[in-house]
């Protein structure tokens, strides 16, 4: 067996990693090279082109597009020959050709890959290969199947080239974008013309309007919370249609499921056509307040129920004793804060208040089953726990007020003894 000298080895390492690592780059660079010379011959005449019509689709596809970051290029969608100069042969029929797909040729390119399990697993192993089954049952797919080529379709939504993730910020599907990118077309009143709500009036176009006023947008781009329903939560995206009418429940319930059980053990589940709509709206959802239950000429309650039946009693009555908790809780806050300030220590008071504030969350909950019973089971356990913080809170000032007093006796006997020292030191120096 052959030995290598030792001063050698060193060396001949070094070679063999310089060798092996010039046929990796190699064999990196190969595909690259090759895909680099797939995509010159259409980008290269594109770019270059006067037209921006021609033009704009080549750079897009060059600057930021996630197909393009895949390997893939021009020709997996439109077809062609990219190693030809030619303009006629390298659109030649013989090269598959398709141009600029339109209508379902749209759908059919895209989901000749995004259908394809095997393929996809390739690049995006979580992500779902039935979009273009669920567009088909779309209003949109629905739509553009009879000859409708204004409706929404992939690129509608997703762009064309420069094509990004939905997880980037800059993508028009990004939540955050969601409601600029639906409205490009349902806000446009010249688009939407035509277009019916089920019972016959026109389709609206003042949902984005309406939805910037509402609290979803408000915790979307306020607090940046991403969670927060845009067009596609309630609506869907590839299966996008409208909720039906006794839909709204479930979908609003996908976010607020403690509502919508208690809404569906309600008399009022049985009465109102739209379920949460009817008290909430649905695109220009204000921020829920305690004003929207109860008797007063601003709250709800009163635009079916009037003074005398049980439903205005009912409001009355869940209003009234919602106040009783907010007024308790306020007081035990400014109680407690009162005790602290003084030097008590108040933390079990302090826990004690927060379980009262938890009981009047639960008790706007409740009030979702239009329920008197069970609100007021809740509010008395709040009002309960007020009651027993006031006790506490009281003899912790009740001790401070005690404390100052024996401090005040012990100052002022203090001083009894001094004075009386000092005369009695007086007396002896007058005596001598």
């Amino acid at each position: 067996m052959a030995t290598w000298p030792r001063n050698l080895i060193g060396p001949a390492k070094a070679g063999l990693y310089i060798l092996a690592g010039a046929a990796l780059v190699l064999a990196v660079a190969a595909p690259a090279a090759a895909q680099s010379a797939q995509a010159s011959g259409c980008e290269t005449c594109h770019k270059e082109h006067p037209s921006p019509v021609l033009s704009a689709p080549a750079k897009d596809f060059g600057a930021t597009d996630v197909h393009r970051e895949r390997g893939f290029t021009c020709v997996d969608c439109h077809g062609g020959n990219p190693n030809e100069t030619d303009k006629v042969r390298a659109k030649a029929p013989s090269t598959g050709f398709k141009g600029k797909p339109a209508g379902q040729a749209i759908i059919a390119v895209c989901s000749r890959c995004h259908s394809d399990g095997t393929l996809m697993r390739k690049y995006a192993p979580k992500q779902r290969i039935d979009q273009a089954t669920e567009y088909a049952t779309s209003v949109h797919g629905q739509q553009l199947a009879k000859g409708d080529t204004k409706v929404a379709t992939c690129l509608s939504c997703h762009g064309a080239h420069g094509v990004r993730l939905v997880s980037d910020a800059k993508s028009p599907v990004y939540p955050g974008n969601v409601a600029a990118t639906c409205t490009q077309c349902h806000a446009d009143p010249e688009r939407m013309t035509g277009y019916k709500l089920p019972d016959g009036s026109p389709l609206p176009t003042d949902q984005r309007v309406k939805y910037e006023r509402s609290v979803h947008h408000a915790a979307m781009v306020q607090r940046n919370d991403l969670s927060a329903p845009t067009c596609n939560d309630c609506h869907g995206n590839h299966g996008a249609a409208p909720p039906g009418v006794g839909a709204v429940t479930n979908v609003c319930g996908t976010c607020h499921g403690v509502f919508a059980t208690k809404f569906a053990l309600s008399t009022h589940s049985q009465i109102f056509d739209k379920g949460c709509v009817e008290c909430h709206s649905n695109h220009e959802i204000a921020k829920p307040t305690d004003a929207l239950l109860g008797t007063d000429k601003t709250s709800l309650c009163v635009t079916c129920h009037s003074e005398g039946d049980n439903g205005f009693k009912a409001a009355a009555g869940m209003r009234t004793e919602i106040e009783k908790l907010k007024a308790a809780i306020d007081r035990s806050r400014t109680l407690i804060a009162t005790a602290e300030n003084a030097g008590m220590e108040m933390g079990a008071q302090s826990l004690a208040l927060r379980e009262a504030g938890n009981h009047l969350t639960l008790a706007r909950t409740e009030m979702h089953a239009f329920d008197p019973k069970p609100v007021d089971t809740v509010l008395q356990a709040g009002l309960a726990l007020t009651a027993k913080i006031d006790t506490d809170g009281q003899a912790a000032l009740d001790e401070v007020s005690f404390r100052k007093t024996g401090l005040a006796v012990s100052l002022g006997a203090i001083l009894l003894v001094v004075v009386a020292l000092w005369l009695k030191i007086r007396s002896l120096k007058a005596a001598d």
